[in-house]
Formats: structure tokens, sequence, C-alpha cells
């Protein structure tokens, strides 16, 4: 699917430049240039290249605009056990997670929460922390999962809770240089 984007995406983008070069050149273009243009036009080979390219270009806008219209906001918020009368906000969820996480010796760097599932019960967490031991994270980032699924377990009043914990370099390197004092 990702060859077929990029396939989709350059053809789309040759597309343009000819639908715009052309015009642009037809308009713009000195009148040797225009003549040439208008030549190049006029052979059957070149209209049916400038119509299947104002072809493409029409369709990509198209297709652009129902895309942006039709789009869905992700879910803010989770219903726990799949109740739709009530509603925990994923900002909620967050907050939890962190506090959960940094009971634990490390820094939490970012916290992500997405809803998912059909019934939007079910929540997926992403934790980036930054350890500050270099052993043991396998056991640490267990206990981070635990912890922080527990906390929003709890918070929820329902399972349904996944947690990934990434972990991020924790050694920066910080290079100073001096300036000419000009």
């Amino acid at each position: 699917m990702r060859l077929l984007k990029k396939f989709g995406a350059v053809l789309y983008l040759a597309a343009a430049i000819v639908v715009v070069g052309g015009f642009a050149c037809a308009q713009f273009a000195p009148s040797l240039i225009s003549r040439r243009i208008d030549a190049l036009l006029a052979h059957p080979a070149g209209r049916i290249v400038l119509i299947v390219s104002l072809v493409i270009v029409g369709a990509g806008v198209l297709l652009s605009a129902l895309f942006a219209l039709l789009e869905q906001r992700p879910p803010s918020s989770v219903h726990p056990a799949g109740n739709p009368h009530i509603e925990v906000r994923l900002a909620a969820l967050s907050s939890a997670a962190r506090a959960a996480a940094e009971a634990e010796d490390i820094l939490v760097e970012d916290v992500r929460t997405r809803v998912m599932g059909h019934n939007d019960s079910q929540v997926r967490v992403t934790l980036e922390v930054i350890a500050f031991t270099d052993t043991g994270l396998e056991t640490l980032g267990r206990r981070i999962e635990e912890r922080v699924q527990g906390a929003c377990e709890q918070l929820l009043g329902a399972t349904g809770v996944n947690v990934l914990v990434r972990f991020l370099p924790s050694k920066t390197t910080t290079v100073t240089r001096e300036v000419s004092g000009e």
C-alpha cells in the first residue's frame, strides 16, 4: 500500500507540473516559447497528455477535499466497559498514567493516550520515559507497565488498558564552542 501511495503522489506531482507549467508558459512566456507550446498542443499527443494531467489533478483535488471534509476526529473520551453513558477523558487517564509511572525512579518525557475498540472501551497508553539506570530495563519496564495499567483500570473501573513503555536515551552530549568576540 505504501508503494502505491508513493506512486500516486509522484504521478500527481508530475501531472501538476505539466498543468501548471503548460498554463504558465502559455500565459507568461515570451512569444517564441508560447509558439512552441501552441505547436505542442496542436499535436494530438500533447493534448492527450494535458487532458490526462488535468484529470489526474482534478481527481487529486477532489479526493483531498473529500478526505478533509469526511475525516472524523479521534475520540477524546473512553467509555468504560462499553457503557455509552459514562465518559472518561483521555487527559484524566494521561494524568493518572504519569502519576503512576513517576513513582518509579524515572523521568516521564511524554504520555500519549488513544481510544481503541469498536465501542470506544479500550485505551492505548504510550509512555516515553528516561531511566536513570542502565541495567534491568526489562523488569523496570514491566513494573511501570503493571503500575500504569493498574492505576488506569482503577480509574476506569474496568479492564481494557494496553500500556507501551518506550525507553529514551538517558545520556546527552553537550558540545560547547567558543565564538570569536567580533
